[in-house]
């Protein structure tokens, strides 16, 4: 079977007695679920208790939750709204991710971030 049979056919996975089958959309809107919640945890928790992620500043930190969240939003709504995702949570997840990156790549360099 090739990869691309595997990726474009139906799938099966039996949990607990229950067999639940889906497709390619199947996956996408498990993987856009599970980034978008781990995103929106990861912003709840540092609002909440103030606890960041790792030991990351505050600019890569946002910018890697942003990035999970609006690529997680973009993989939902890839089906419904096909040209709201390619406009619009697809770049702003790489602008975000870009952020991430420069943010990652400044503090690298020595240069303080966010240090209140």
């Amino acid at each position: 079977m090739s990869l691309l049979e595997f990726a474009s056919g139906s799938h099966s996975i039996t949990l607990l007695g229950v067999t639940l089958s889906f497709g390619p959309s199947g996956v996408a809107a498990v993987a856009g679920w599970a980034l978008f919640a781990s995103g929106a945890f990861c912003a709840v928790r540092e609002r909440v208790t103030g606890k960041r992620l790792g030991t990351l500043p505050p600019l890569v930190g946002a910018g890697a939750t942003l990035a999970a969240m609006s690529t997680g939003l973009g993989l939902l709504l890839g089906e419904s709204y096909p040209t709201f995702a390619r406009e619009f949570c697809f770049p702003y997840a790489l602008l975000a991710l870009a952020v991430a990156v420069l943010g990652r790549a400044l503090q690298a360099g020595g240069r303080p971030l966010g240090e209140e």
